[in-house]
Order: C-alpha cells, then sequence, then structure tokens
C-alpha cells in the first residue's frame, strides 16, 4: 500500500469535507482552566470537524479502490458493544481485500448537536477503537489537531493491518497500534502486555483478539 497516496487522497477530500468545519487552537495554551469550563461546552458544533475527517477518509479509500461504504440502517447493530456515548448513525467500510477487517464510524451527538461525536471500530460486529472526543467538555478542550491525529492514527492502523484489540475479559484490554499500546485494568492479567500483544499478532491469544491485514 502507498500509504502517501492514502494520504493524498485523503488530504484532498478533506479540503471539500472540512471546507465548513475549522480546526481551531489549543484554548488553554498558555492559560489556566476555570472551573466553570468543566461543566460546558459552548460551542459543540466545532466537533463536526472530525466527522468531516471521517467523511475523507471514506471518500479517499474508495476512491483509491480499497473499500466500499455501506451506511447502516441500524448503527446499534453493527458493534460488539453499544458504544457508550449512543450512535444516531454509522457507516461500515468494507475492504476489497477478504481477510481484511472493516472500519466502522459511528457519529454521536454532543450537546445535542449531530454529528459532533465519532466512534471508531473495526472488525464485523465491531470492536471500539477509540471514541472522540473522549470529554466534550471545554476544560478538556486542547485544540483540534490531537483530535484529528488521532483519528488518523486510528485508520491507518485498520488501513494498514498494523492494529490489534485484545479483550481478557472483565474490562481487561489492550489497543496496540504500531509499537504504541494502551491498556485497561490489565494488571490483574498473567500475561505482560508486550507478550500479549506478541501472542495475538502470531495468532496464538487465548484472549478475544480483533485483528486483520492490510487493505492492499
Amino acid at each position: 500500500m502507498d500509504r502517501i497516496l492514502l494520504r493524498r487522497a485523503v488530504d484532498e477530500a478533506f479540503t471539500v469535507t472540512g471546507a465548513g468545519t475549522p480546526p481551531w487552537p489549543d484554548p488553554h495554551a498558555g492559560a489556566d482552566v476555570r472551573d466553570e469550563e468543566y461543566s460546558r461546552c459552548l460551542r459543540p458544533e466545532k466537533y463536526r470537524i472530525l466527522a468531516a475527517r471521517a467523511e475523507a477518509w471514506t471518500q479517499g479509500l474508495c476512491r483509491l479502490g480499497l473499500a466500499a461504504v455501506e451506511p447502516a440502517a441500524d448503527p446499534a447493530a453493527l458493534w460488539r458493544r453499544a458504544p457508550e456515548t449512543g450512535v444516531g448513525s454509522a457507516v461500515r467500510l468494507r475492504p476489497v481485500r477478504a481477510d481484511a477487517v472493516p472500519l466502522v464510524f459511528g457519529f454521536s451527538a454532543i450537546g445535542g448537536v449531530p454529528r459532533t461525536g465519532v466512534v471508531v471500530g473495526a472488525g464485523e460486529p465491531a470492536t471500539t477503537l477509540g471514541v472522540l472526543p473522549d470529554c466534550g467538555c471545554d476544560a478538556c478542550d486542547d485544540g483540534s489537531a490531537n483530535l484529528l491525529e488521532v483519528v488518523d492514527e486510528l485508520v491507518a492502523a485498520v488501513v494498514t493491518g498494523t492494529f490489534v484489540h485484545i479483550d481478557a475479559g472483565r474490562g481487561r484490554t489492550i489497543l496496540a497500534v504500531g509499537d504504541d499500546w494502551s491498556a485497561s485494568n490489565w494488571d490483574d492479567a498473567r500475561t505482560p502486555v508486550e507478550e500479549a500483544v506478541a501472542e495475538a499478532r502470531a495468532g496464538r491469544s487465548p484472549y478475544d483478539v480483533v485483528r486483520g491485514q492490510a487493505w492492499g
């Protein structure tokens, strides 16, 4: 897969899909967070930039012939476990390559504004890889650049086959994206994180694993 060509296709699509959703800087750069910011989101509509980026990925992947898009009549049915944020709409990108796993974008509402939150998932049914923003309050806002970077990293990891999600039950999970990983409640597991990731990528994991091949 030509990653430069892929990124160029996504960025070109984003000039159109993101035309009405401008980026914004970190509002707390050099400033303290105020107490009242924790309980409010004055401009939830700004987070539509996330859906615009998801749409750019959708268009770019389809334009390059790597996937076909499938709108979901029942968004909740696409997921292993329904995302806690709830999704009002969703699309599934089905890769042309048979041994690759589908990519799912779910769209939720922040402050009642549709398509301001994005859930990135992989698999069929989909496992949640990321929920953006993880908190939509003004206090946690550090600008749009970091949010878009996370979307790009998660989607690229699915498309290039470099992600693995491990579920050992009882809330014990690992998400590895390339050489990076994050874990929840893994202190109770017998296997160190790095070893668990290596076993999963080698097809020897005793746990529930979601992973796939590169799309092209």
